[in-house]
């Protein structure tokens, strides 16, 4: 066996010279003698090394270098052909690189590598068969097989397919969508995604190489969980006559079910020159600070993960004695990290519905495995393999699909196909009817962004006094760049740049940049909305210029530690930038009948738009007189009669679980040396609370090592809490003396705690259980969800989200004493507001898995874990 850290120690610093030597020739290159190339049917043969325990352990993969281009042909077992083409612009002097890597479950490195010209490469017939000698192996050789070409044409045809509107859908099983785009060979196929009151949209957009007569098709499905999707419409044509919609939207009226229902997309035509584009020379000071790290990821989300295998195997005597499970490895220098997750049966398929969360980089590596069990005292038998890079994950925009790599002890026809979604887990979503505008323009906030903070990250030497002009430069620069790209906002753009400039100044200020991330992103991802509805807004216009001139009065200063004598100034301009973006993005969001609601319980919309502006202009005073700062938050305000409803509210004889909040509780378990969660996690978990989404799920389950979910609960309680969002917080963990809680308490503690923050919310509880002694004391969780949580909450005026975290759900009793609690939150959780959010964390007990699984309104995160595979309890 040749050893993989033989091959490791050998050559590889040479192949990196002389692809930095490539590149580097490559800079200086005319562009007028520059073609495209495609590179495909490439497969290893000969004898490959052994690098695992067994041959099945073993994967291989080739990676392309040529000038600054690289690519890669993914992982695959052992005389495998990737059909894959790979495209490169080049010129006849321009060096190609292979380099071939070899893997396990464990380690990873690079056997062997040749280099050659474009030119010489495309004189040698095809297919091309060139040996290659392994690293440290005393002349063992190797064949790569491939086939290279110039491609002829010098202008590429894209056809783009975006905004996918259907309106007026029919009642269809789970009411769940999703649309399949193909031009000729190239397919592209959108999330499922339920309908909101007859209607779905995907913002995405999908690019197509296309002739004038390729054959084009949409299609639309109708989601099944356990059965294969229903389609329902489909349209068809050739790109010519889609072309040819008025305005570049395409509209039909289509039929199901003896139901009409309308389709509309954008369509648009875009045309590459094949020679390469030249750009001007770049200031190298601020170029070199200003580049953004696009790469940089901290958690990877894996989702909507399906097994398509036909026939599925069978290990138990009967059906439903199997048991299959998915368990994916991530992979980096660090601790591997993993999770094990029992699938669902479909039809001719292997579903997981949750979401799963690892720590990454993008150097990271996943090794996707399922595995088959008949439920007995066996060991788990292995059905397949697949491996990604998570560097190639992330550059995909769709729906990833592979050929899964079938183990032989187990009996397939045909070749199985793994498909998923993987996304960094903080990105963020831009909404709106034009979001190319408000995503171009977001980019802009986020380079700026980039340019302060390496500001504060200059190497400088030891007593060496900062650059402040070179700094200064790097800022002017960013914003310039970022102010010509304002779309003819006057208004809610120069805000955003100002705040996203403070964020980042926020990030010296330690505990105060997550928070002023948050009153960011409550503006940044409706901006398009924001922008189009407050158009004629004046009152609502002059509130931004108000908050963009204390803005301007906080950047002004120079001095760090002046803004640090100033801190709890500052943290009170957050806390009320954070209250008014959400009433800012409520307002416009839903202008006719949130205000008309407004109108309706508060005392005046203008008096309530001016209350917020002085609170700024206090502010402002405060910050330059060294003055006292307010500890009260001006908020919406509520009528008079409602106010005074509230303060004859007495519930001290509803159950209530002492210090069981998540901000004191949790500490109390968590080990001095946990690790932070990641910050993409929080950043994901942070966006889907602030999400005003109709659509979007009402409670988000989150589970795994039990200090990781606890730190995220912490970490995101305390930020909420900042943000005077944290309706309640609910920790089961931890052991305390005169310890009073308890499943039958939990949700009129919660109530309790919605109570003291909205007024409204206080009254109806009143109105409830106020003249009810029976009510007020019942232990029947159903009752109390529906008559403290639900009722109250119907017809409250929530501006801006509210969050309930249950830390540590599976802690509170045993199997049977939380069946009642997992059955109301499945049953009755998705009548929660869209404005009221439950997190809740918890180990994977089995009920607790079986109860949230496959619900539309439950979103499952699972984090990875280290530690060896082990079978989870039977389902």
């Amino acid at each position: 066996m040749i050893s993989l850290s033989k091959m490791l120690n050998s050559c590889y610093d040479a192949w990196s010279s002389s692809l930095h030597l490539n590149r580097s020739k490559s800079n200086g290159r005319s562009h007028s003698n520059v073609f495209e190339i495609e590179i495909s049917d490439i497969s290893l043969r000969g004898n490959l090394p052994k690098v695992g325990t067994t041959s099945l352990d073993d994967f291989f993969c080739v990676r392309i270098g040529v000038c600054n281009q690289l690519q890669t042909t993914g992982w695959a077992l052992r005389s495998y052909k990737w059909n894959k083409t790979h495209r490169f612009k080049v010129d006849e002097s321009s060096k190609v690189t292979f380099s071939v890597d070899a893997c396990d479950i464990r380690h990873s490195g690079r056997i062997g590598s040749f280099e050659e010209t474009v030119g010489k490469l495309l004189e040698r017939p095809g297919p091309i068969r060139q040996t290659v000698n392994l690293y440290g192996s005393g002349g063992q050789e190797i064949e790569i097989h491939f086939n290279i070409a110039r491609i002829q044409y010098s202008t590429i045809n894209k056809l783009s397919i975006s905004y996918v509107d259907l309106q007026d859908l029919p009642s269809i099983h789970h009411n769940t969508f999703r649309v399949q785009v193909a031009i000729d060979g190239t397919i592209w196929e959108s999330s499922s995604k339920p309908s909101n009151q007859g209607c779905s949209r995907w913002t995405d957009r999908y690019d197509f190489p296309f002739q004038l007569d390729s054959h084009a098709s949409l299609q639309i499905f109708a989601t099944r969980w356990l059965h294969g999707n229903k389609p329902i419409a489909v349209v068809e044509g050739s790109v010519k006559e889609w072309l040819a919609a008025p305005n570049g939207v395409f509209s039909k009226t289509l039929e199901s079910m003896g139901t009409k229902f309308q389709l509309e997309f954008k369509v648009s035509q875009t045309s590459t020159a094949g020679d390469f584009y030249v750009e001007k020379a770049a200031d190298p000071v601020v170029e070199k600070h200003n580049k953004l790290d696009t790469k940089k990821i901290d958690a990877l989300d894996i989702s909507a993960v399906i097994l398509d295998i036909d026939p599925i195997p069978k290990f138990g005597k009967l059906s439903w004695d199997d048991r299959f499970f998915l368990e994916i490895h991530a992979m980096d220098n660090g601790e591997p990290h993993k999770v094990i997750s029992q699938g669902q049966q479909g039809v001719k398929c292997l579903m997981w519905d949750t979401t799963f969360t690892f720590n990454v980089s993008q150097t990271s590596r996943l090794v996707f495995r399922v595995l088959g069990y008949d439920g007995k005292d066996s060991d788990p038998i292995p059905i397949g393999t697949t491996i990604f890079e998570v560097d190639e994950l992330l550059q995909q925009n769709s729906l990833i699909k592979r050929p899964f790599l079938s183990a032989t002890s187990v009996r397939i026809d045909g070749m199985p196909t793994l498909s998923f979604r993987a996304a960094q887990a903080g990105a963020m979503s831009f909404t709106g009817s034009s979001s190319l505008t408000a995503r171009r323009s977001l980019d802009s906030f986020t380079q700026l962004s980039a340019a302060v903070n390496c500001t504060a990250h200059l190497n400088v030497q030891p007593k060496q006094p900062r650059d402040h002009t070179q700094n200064k430069r790097i800022i002017e620069d960013a914003i310039s760049r970022a102010s010509k790209d304002n779309g003819g906002d006057e208004h809610l753009y120069p805000l955003l740049v100002k705040i996203g400039i403070f964020v980042s100044v926020a990030e010296r200020l330690a505990k105060l940049h997550p928070y002023a991330s948050i009153a960011y992103s409550i503006l940044a991802t409706r901006y398009e909305v924001i922008r189009q509805q407050i158009a004629r807004e004046n009152g609502v216009i002059r509130l931004m210029h108000t908050m963009h001139e204390t803005y301007d009065l906080i950047m002004a200063v120079n001095s760090l530690p002046y803004l640090y004598r100033r801190k709890n100034v500052i943290e009170a301009i957050v806390q009320q930038t954070i209250e008014c973006a959400f009433f800012i993005r409520d307002y416009a969001n839903t202008r006719g009948s949130f205000a008309q609601v407004i109108r309706n319980s508060v005392l005046n919309v203008e008096s309530q738009i001016k209350e917020f502006e002085n609170a700024f202009k206090d502010l402002q005073r405060s910050f330059q007189s060294h003055g006292a700062v307010s500890p009260q938050l001006t908020v919406l305000k509520i009528l008079e009669d409602v106010q005074d409803l509230g303060a004859k509210a007495d519930f001290r004889d509803m159950h209530y679980a002492i210090d069981a909040r998540c901000t004191a509780s949790c500490a109390v378990h968590l080990p001095t040396y946990s690790a932070a969660p990641p910050v993409d996690l929080i950043t994901s978990l942070q966006s889907w609370v602030i999400g005003d989404s109709k659509e979007s799920e009402r409670i988000c389950v989150l589970s795994g090592p039990v200090e990781s979910c606890s730190a995220v609960a912490l970490v995101v309680g305390e930020r909420f809490q900042f943000a005077s969002r944290l309706g309640s917080s609910y920790c089961f963990r931890g052991d305390r003396h005169n310890d009073t809680r308890s499943y039958t308490n939990l949700f009129p503690t919660i109530a309790r705690d919605l109570a003291d923050r909205n007024a409204q919310f206080k009254q109806n509880l009143w109105r409830a259980v106020g003249h009810n002694m029976s009510l007020r004391k019942t232990w029947v969780v159903k009752t109390q969800f529906e008559e403290f949580i639900l009722a109250p909450s119907r017809d409250v005026i929530w501006n801006g989200p509210y969050l309930v975290i249950i830390d540590g759900l599976e802690m509170g009793g045993d199997e049977a004493a939380r069946k009642e609690v997992l059955s109301v939150l499945v049953e009755k959780g998705a009548e929660l507001p869209r404005n009221l959010r439950f997190l809740i964390t918890c180990r994977l007990e089995d009920d607790i898995c079986k109860a949230f699984s496959g619900q539309s309104h439950i979103l499952r995160r699972q984090l990875g874990e280290s530690g060896s595979f082990a079978m989870p309890p039977d389902a």
